[in-house]
């Protein structure tokens, strides 16, 4: 999608502490955050974010569906009508 600037948002708080730390990452997914480091510093820019869940449940709705379901479907234009409502509410905390 040649992405050059992402902000990345999470609400599990310990994971995106362990991405803003320096430093290797000692935990069972240690792994994953190395990765996610390595994918960011090919970015012009990378920051990770603490959010509420509350703030944005579309996301958590998209990966709740994606754990479930084993979707591997990427909506870039159109979302799934079902998940229309949840971003409209998301858009009132803008």
């Amino acid at each position: 999608m040649s992405f050059t600037r992402v902000l990345v948002e999470g609400d599990c708080k310990r994971v995106v502490q362990a991405l803003q730390t320096p430093g290797r990452c000692l935990t069972l997914y240690g792994h994953v955050i190395a990765d996610a480091r390595r994918l960011g510093a090919t970015l012009q820019t990378c920051t990770f974010h603490h959010t509420l869940r509350e703030g944005n449940l579309l996301a958590h709705s998209l990966a709740r569906r994606a754990v479930l379901t084993a979707d591997t479907v990427v909506w870039v234009e159109e979302l799934p009508s079902d998940l229309d409502d949840v971003f409209q509410n998301d858009l009132s905390f803008i």
